[in-house]
């Protein structure tokens, strides 16, 4: 039992210590960094967008509006000639009968019991 009450005075010095250390200027927040404030990529990166936007643009207007360009082009043809056969009659379909079950309710006249 000796043994831990040792371990524990000295583990309880040992934090004393180390929160005496801490002052209020240690829980003030930290200066924000100075110098620059947009890096050498960032600024390459924008102006590689900037550049290949640039071009492609002028890709569409060079080849878009280049003289000789087809502005409508022609539609292309189909791939086999449509072959030329004579309509084929369509067979006439008879009309549908007329039902010639009788409804047995439509007969009984109102009022009488069979």
């Amino acid at each position: 039992m000796t043994h831990h009450r040792t371990t524990e005075a000295r583990l309880r010095a040992a934090l004393v210590a180390r929160a005496s250390l801490v002052t209020p200027g240690d829980l003030r927040p930290a200066v924000p960094p100075r110098g620059r404030t947009w890096g050498t990529r960032r600024v390459y990166g924008l102006a590689l967008a900037a550049f290949g936007t640039a071009v492609a643009a002028a890709a569409v207007l060079v080849l878009g509006l280049a003289p000789g360009a087809p502005v409508n082009p022609a539609p292309a043809p189909p791939a086999r000639p449509p072959a030329a056969t004579e309509p084929r009659p369509v067979p006439e379909t008879p009309a549908p009968a007329a039902p010639s079950v009788k409804d047995p309710q439509a007969s009984v006249t109102p009022g009488k019991d069979r």
